[in-house]
Formats: C-alpha cells, sequence, structure tokens
C-alpha cells in the first residue's frame, strides 16, 4: 500500500486524558522542537506525555509499522494509535511540517512523572527520522534541553531518488513496505547516490532542539 505525503500532513488534533490518579498535581509543559538543520524539512511532529515508558524505536532493532510509517511518509496516526494503547496524559499531532531553523510548540498536560514521545521524518530521506524515547520532562529548575540527532528506520533503501522520498522537495513515493537494512540505525546522511545533493542536503549533528518548560 503506497500513501503521498503532502506539506500539511493531517489537521491539528489534541487529546487530554486528565491527570491521573489522586495525588498527581497537574502541570502544563510547553514543548518547543526547533529544526536547526540548514536545509531539511521535518514533518508534522507528534508529541504525547506519559508516565510509562513507551520506546518509538529501538537502536540495532526492526522498526515497527508505525515507525516505518513515520520515517518512509511522515504519517503520525499508527504511533497515536499506538502511544493511545500505550495509555497517554496528553497528546498532540501538528499539521505543518518544521522548516530549517523554524520551531513547533505544544502545549501538554502531565504531572511530575511525565515522560516525551516525539517523532517527526526527515525531508528529503528515504527513511530518516528524529524521535524521543519517553525521558522524564519534570525538572526542578523549570526547564530542560534535549539535543536530538537523526536515525536511519531500515525500512528502505537509501536510494536518494525522488520517485522513493515524499515531500516538498521530491513529491515522490511514501511509505512501502519491505526494503532497507532491516534494523534502526544512526543515519548516515545525504551521500549523493541519487538525485540528492550532498552539498544542499547534508546535515550535522544534531538535527533538532527540544527545550520543555514548566508553564503552570
Amino acid at each position: 500500500m503506497k500513501a503521498m505525503i503532502v506539506a500539511t500532513l493531517s489537521v491539528v488534533s489534541a487529546l487530554s486524558l486528565g491527570s491521573g490518579p489522586r495525588g498527581h498535581k497537574t502541570i502544563r509543559y510547553e514543548i518547543s522542537f526547533q529544526n536547526i538543520t540548514h536545509k531539511m524539512v521535518l514533518t508534522p511532529p507528534i508529541f504525547s506525555l506519559s508516565r510509562d515508558q513507551i520506546d518509538v524505536y529501538q537502536l540495532g532493532q526492526p522498526a515497527t509499522v508505525s515507525l516505518e510509517m513515520l520515517a518512509e511518509g511522515g504519517a503520525t496516526d499508527a504511533l497515536r494509535t499506538d502511544f493511545e494503547a500505550a495509555g497517554v496524559q496528553d497528546l498532540v499531532q501538528m499539521d505543518m511540517p518544521v522548516l530549517p531553523g523554524a520551531t513547533a510548540t505544544a502545549t501538554l498536560e502531565g504531572d511530575k512523572a511525565s515522560r516525551l514521545n516525539l517523532a517527526s521524518m526527515l525531508l528529503p530521506t528515504n527513511d530518516g527520522f528524529v524521535a524521543m524515547n519517553g525521558p522524564r520532562v519534570f525538572s526542578f529548575s523549570g526547564e530542560q534541553v534535549f539535543m536530538l540527532r537523526a536515525y536511519d528506520a531500515g525500512t528502505e533503501d537509501n536510494d536518494e531518488l525522488c520517485t522513493s522520498i515524499p515531500g516538498p522537495q521530491c513529491g515522490g513515493t511514501g511509505f512501502v513496505e519491505g526494503g532497507g537494512e532491516g534494523f534502526v540505525a544512526p543515519h548516515r546522511g545525504t551521500h549523493g547516490g541519487g538525485d540528492l545533493s550532498p552539498m544542499m542536503y547534508s546535515w550535522g549533528e544534531p538535527v533538532a532542539i527540544v527545550t520543555v518548560r514548566v508553564v503552570h
């Protein structure tokens, strides 16, 4: 099954499931997700808070189908279903991509035990992504900063051909089952083996900065 990604992938949707059992004071967190690459686009991200750790990815292990759909086509609906099944306190799906230098900001409600999950595709790549595997976000200082690097889902060959890369730069095909190295690994970047210029679309690490502030 094939799916095409558009620049505005989905409508904004937010899910607030309350602050949990008695004794857990509700805390409002402002989460800023900044793209610090020169030319890469980050697809509309998904954010969630939960008390239990949720792994979007595991290095050296095969990607889930939900991660594959995100890493190849930017789709976050399957990840949302996974997060909800695992039990989230609050969840937001953004509807706009994060351009180079830009910042997407979401406000979610949780408590002192909350863990943050986040995921977004890196464009133009075949199956590159950034994600967070549920670190605790509360800080007595009121702010935490996380640096995110790029990963390769290992679900699609890195042919760097626009026909197999969705998004504004290429407009090709998104999610297609099969192919790739078979496991999640740090991304090796753009090498110029297809249609993509390394001078245009190479990047350094990290590729994004996440800042979490306690606002209430």
